[in-house]
């Protein structure tokens, strides 16, 4: 049978950029008939079967986003609905969902865990049976993935960037409940920040970022915690907050291949009365306070996001943290207030966000290549309409490739 590919829902893509991206034919999948007594099946008996990738692909251009695959059972008369289908694993990988039920189109599910997918598939139901294969190639620059549903997208880059944002998502699925703890409030409009700051990279550095963003509603899915408060049970939402970290890790690896090391900046809004942005590397505003010298002596660089590239910056933590090319020092050249910075050292007594669960697990806290900062941004004149979008987003541009140029000049193949 024919293995057709989906990189796209429908309604968001045309058939023509969805054949273009999925590279047709990247499933090889043979099928045969499991019954074989030479009978006359009836009508409401399974005769054919058809094998649909998911969103996210097998091994689809390298991207470890082996979300799902969708078998459609159809009899003479039309969809098979009501059949007990069985998938199993036959070479590597995970499975979340490996027993599922057609629906009234006659279609089952499987749902593999992200980044643990199998090399090959069986799907069994009503006598049929169907073995599915992958096979992966490299990823193009601004190739854009899919996952489950459409509730995160990754946007692959060609610089030693990585953007994300977990909290602008508007998308408030049935099938998901709404998390019953923990903050749900929406950072309003920082998934369009995020993709203005890819087109505003682009356009000033000739490339671009890798891009991550998270299309749920906070109420459904909140990416920048831990998985139990993040997803709160749910297997789906489960299986959007793997995704997100699946790509976001695997965007890391594909910069520390190319680069050695690079940039992790995690997008976020607050709603602090003072007006000016927060950048997070996970130490507090008592922290902050310390003087340059006790930033200096202590194990504070090492407690931090930006680990690695302060190791090897060449000089006192202090001006990589909030000197005047440090990225908040940037951004105060750039008109944007910003703490911490030579300007603004340290938050004082006032509210301040330092950091959250995507900036320790993906910044270099542990030692890895990529060096982490959250930002956080007031809505005013930054979130509010897209003229204020266009400019930030394009400060931050200014401010990214002054900060490469300074922190990161020595490596190879950076631009």
């Amino acid at each position: 049978m024919s293995a057709h590919l989906a990189q796209r829902p429908p309604e968001r893509l045309a058939p023509d950029r969805r054949v273009g991206v999925c590279l047709a034919g990247a499933l090889m999948v043979a099928v045969t008939a499991c019954g074989g007594d030479g009978q006359t099946e009836p009508v409401t008996r399974a005769t054919e079967v058809e094998v649909l990738a998911g969103a996210g692909q097998i091994g689809l251009h390298g991207v470890p986003l082996p979300d799902s695959l969708v078998a459609v059972f159809r009899g003479s008369d039309g969809p098979v609905a009501g059949l007990s289908v069985t998938w199993t694993v036959l070479g590597g990988g995970s499975l979340d969902v490996a027993r599922s039920r057609t629906d009234a189109r006659g279609r089952a599910a499987a749902l593999f865990t992200p980044g643990r997918g199998p090399d090959s598939v069986r799907v069994e139901g009503d006598g049929l049976e169907v073995i599915v294969r992958a096979r992966g190639d490299s990823a193009d620059a601004g190739t854009v993935h899919i996952g489950r549903n459409a509730y995160v997208d990754y946007e692959a880059g060609d610089l030693p960037i990585i953007v994300s944002a977990g909290h602008g998502g508007r998308l408030e699925p049935g099938e998901i409940p709404d998390r019953t703890f923990g903050v749900v409030g929406s950072d309003r409009n920082t998934d369009q920040v995020a993709e203005a700051l890819a087109d505003a990279i682009e356009a000033r550095m000739g490339g671009r970022p890798h891009l991550v963003i998270s299309r749920l509603h906070r109420r459904k899915l909140d990416p920048n915690r831990e998985i139990v408060e993040a997803a709160q049970g749910n297997p789906r939402a489960k299986h959007a907050w793997l995704e997100y970290h699946t790509l976001l890790e695997h965007a890391s690896e594909r910069v520390a291949a190319r680069h050695g090391r690079g940039l992790y900046l995690d997008l976020h809004g607050h709603g602090h009365p003072i007006q000016r942005l927060e950048l997070g590397y996970l130490l507090s505003a008592t922290d902050l306070a310390r003087t340059d010298a006790e930033l200096d002596g202590g194990s504070w660089a090492a407690s931090s996001s930006i680990r690695t590239l302060a190791a090897e910056a060449g000089v006192p933590f202090s001006v990589v943290l909030r000197g005047p090319e440090s990225f908040g020092g940037l951004m105060e050249d750039a008109g944007y207030a910003a703490t911490p910075s030579d300007i603004q050292p340290d938050p004082g007594p006032n509210p301040f966000f330092s950091g959250g669960y995507n900036t320790r697990r993906h910044g270099s806290l542990s030692g890895g290549p990529i060096s982490g900062i959250q930002i956080e941004a007031q809505y005013t004149g930054l979130r509010d309409t897209s003229a204020s979008r266009a400019a930030y987003a394009a400060a931050l541009a200014a401010s990214i490739e002054a900060y490469l140029d300074r922190w990161y000049a020595e490596l190879d193949g950076n631009r």
